[in-house]
């Protein structure tokens, strides 16, 4: 479920979006790329912050990206790298009391191993513990920032004409 702003709601929000797209592919970059410069920090420092556990920092904290278009930004975490895979079961936790079994083998023969393969993460919560509760903490300073660097941007771009 990602967690979103809706630009209908916000009259600000569907100015600036009108605003990107009358102006120059120039000015469209050099908004993206100062957008991204300050959001990044801002999204690792939030995720670091809510981090409790080594396996949290090194699956969340460090693949947390951000993506800027000229519509929108995009908070990614979890999404790169080769633990990718786990990247779910670290964020919303797992029930922890449940048993897998699976086939062992010592030598040719076969045999039946039960074990808690769970224990190792956090009891199920269902809105996340790290990168949602960041997420939605965040995204309203990000839509501020980014309506702010909008309006900077087209400000030094007309001081230069």
């Amino acid at each position: 479920m990602p967690i979103q702003i809706n630009v209908r709601e916000s009259r600000e929000l569907q100015a600036a979006l009108l605003a990107i797209a009358s102006v120059p592919r120039e000015v469209r970059a050099q908004i993206r790329r100062h957008t991204k410069a300050m959001a990044q920090p801002g999204w690792q420092e939030g995720l670091r912050q809510r981090a409790v556990s080594k396996l949290d920092d090194k699956v969340l904290v460090r693949s947390a990206r951000v993506q800027v278009r000229d519509s929108n930004v995009v908070l990614r975490s979890g999404a790169v790298g080769k633990l990718k895979a786990i990247t779910k079961p670290v964020e919303f936790g797992a029930d922890r009391d449940a048993w897998t079994v699976y086939q062992g083998r010592r030598g040719a023969k076969p045999f039946k191993v039960k074990r808690h393969t769970s224990r190792q993460l956090a009891w199920h919560r269902s809105g996340g513990r790290v990168v949602y509760p960041t997420a939605e903490e965040l995204i309203p300073r990000f839509a501020s920032l980014w309506v702010q660097t909008i309006i900077r941007t087209f400000h030094e771009a007309l001081e230069k004409r």
